[in-house]
């Protein structure tokens, strides 16, 4: 029965390489806008490509209410309030605590992501997700030898890497397995 209900759970994250494909995409686009900003001496609007991303979260939220196979899956409520619950702590720090943080502000998202990444792989026995996470923890503590003006650059590649990439393979598998 366990087996059954983390296999169920899998299968929610493979047929949602979704989410991974949308917040790694949209993650690599804001941090690439924002160092795009900052190199043509825009810094006190360069975290504006941000603001998109509270409009991306209540979409998904929506996208994942609306699924009638995710109703019935007692992972579904583990996984959606560790989401939830990062994605908030994420934008309480960004928003209301960047200007304290400041050069520490991108190593602590990436802390944040990593380990909630890397408990996500765990908990449905996913070792690309687990390596995910590892690669996003990494990164943050890589993030405080390099330069601020740099952590943008930085967050942007990580993301495509742990997010975006194993989205597209998750999708990928998910359209190999026949029906």
């Amino acid at each position: 029965m366990i087996n059954q209900v983390i296999n169920q759970a899998k299968n929610r994250f493979e047929e949602n390489g979704f989410a991974f494909i949308l917040w790694g995409a949209l993650i690599a686009f804001c941090c690439f806008s924002q160092a795009y900003l900052l190199h043509i001496g825009l810094g006190k609007q360069s975290w504006y490509p941000y603001l998109i991303m509270p409009l991306a979260s209540i979409y998904t939220i929506y996208y994942y209410a609306k699924k009638e196979a995710y109703k019935h899956n007692p992972l579904k409520l583990v996984s959606s309030r560790l989401w939830l619950f990062t994605g908030v702590n994420i934008m309480l720090v960004a928003f209301g605590f960047s200007s304290a943080l400041q050069d520490h502000l991108t190593p602590i998202i990436l802390l944040l992501l990593g380990i909630a990444t890397a408990v996500a792989g765990s908990f449905i026995r996913s070792r690309m997700l687990l390596f995910s996470g590892i690669v996003l923890n990494l990164s943050a503590y890589a993030a405080f030898f390099v330069p601020w003006k740099q952590h943008p650059l930085l967050m942007g590649m990580v993301s495509l890497v742990a997010f975006l990439l194993p989205g597209l393979l998750l999708h990928y598998k998910h359209k190999r397995q026949p029906v």
